[in-house]
């Protein structure tokens, strides 16, 4: 596609996005690119970020991964309704068809909502923007309706194991731990044989190691992820509440992860319940095309730009 006509899409995109969220009386809102905090998930590192103050005081900072923590502030702020972003993040070491270290993402919250909620808001916002039927590595996916798996149900229908028996899943993975267990057998054999069903897919309830922000009860996880064609779309939980919990969620990963300014507000009152969702626009543009590669959607993307420094040297 010429970039003027893949501008054009994007920007299409975008008006689109905007219109289902203002249609359902969501605010759009800014926040920081550049944060002082780390994101705290253990399998998603930041790109950092170095700048100078007037006294040529120096700070390491990072290139927010995802707009969550700062949105969370607004809603602790808010109290009631629904926000929305489409933004720019930044994700070290993601450079493949999927995958590019700068992307654009739709992230939203919505006070009084839950996860499942949120799977009905994620289907409907693809198909606002997709269509009725997609495009995935040359296979047609039809957007009319969905299908639902707990994750214990996937891992026992495609995998034949009990997610929740770790020792059972290290043993069939070959794995001495079990969060490695788990990803070997979402990846090897669950996520391809969810790539074979012809509509989008959400895989709900999740065990409560792979909770990331998500509210808990009975030891599962109120989690989703959305997969159209095996490729993953969204992810969105029953946000956690807590100062607790999100203290020790952000010391799990280190001192650099602890947001102290979202911790101060949390000891003065919970978070609203609320839902969260976050779901990446550049694939969205993929389903729509049936590009092979996310490098096709993003106009100067990070492989590109690679490429470029790697095959041309400065002859000035």
């Amino acid at each position: 596609m010429e970039l003027v006509e893949l501008l054009k899409l994007r920007k299409e995109a975008k008006e689109r996005v905007r219109g289902f969220f203002e249609w359902r009386g969501f605010l759009e809102v800014d926040t920081p690119i550049m944060v002082p905090y780390e994101n705290p998930d253990d399998n998603v590192e930041n790109v950092k970020a170095v700048f100078r103050d007037f006294s040529d005081k120096k700070y390491e900072w990072f290139l927010h991964t995802s707009p969550e923590f700062f949105m969370k502030r607004i809603v602790w702020e808010m109290g009631e309704g629904g926000i929305y972003q489409i933004v720019r993040v930044f994700r070290d070491g993601e450079v493949t068809d999927l995958h590019s270290v700068e992307f654009t993402m739709v992230e939203w919250y919505r006070v009084g909502g839950d996860y499942r909620d949120g799977m009905k808001e994620a289907f409907g916002l693809v198909r606002e923007v997709v269509g009725r039927g997609a495009s995935v590595r040359g296979r047609k996916i039809t957007l009319s309706s969905y299908e639902v798996f707990t994750v214990e149900e996937a891992f026992e229908e495609f995998a034949g194991v009990n997610v929740f028996d770790r020792e059972e899943l290290k043993e069939v993975a070959v794995e001495e731990n079990y969060e490695d267990a788990f990803f070997k057998v979402l990846v090897e054999k669950v996520e391809p044989s969810l790539e074979k069903i012809d509509k989008p897919v959400f895989l709900i309830d999740y065990p409560k190691e792979f909770s990331a922000m998500a509210q808990v009860r009975d030891n599962v996880a109120e989690r989703f992820e959305l997969y159209v064609g095996g490729v993953e779309i969204a992810n969105g939980y029953t946000e956690l509440r807590d100062y607790e919990s999100y203290l020790r969620k952000f010391k799990e990963k280190g001192e650099r992860a602890v947001d102290w300014g979202f911790l101060t507000l949390l000891k003065k009152r919970l978070l609203p319940k609320c839902e969260g969702v976050a779901l990446g626009f550049d694939r969205l543009l993929m389903l729509k095309l049936g590009a092979e590669s996310i490098q096709d959607v993003i106009p100067y993307s990070t492989k590109k730009l690679l490429e470029e420094t790697i095959s041309n040297s400065w002859k000035g």
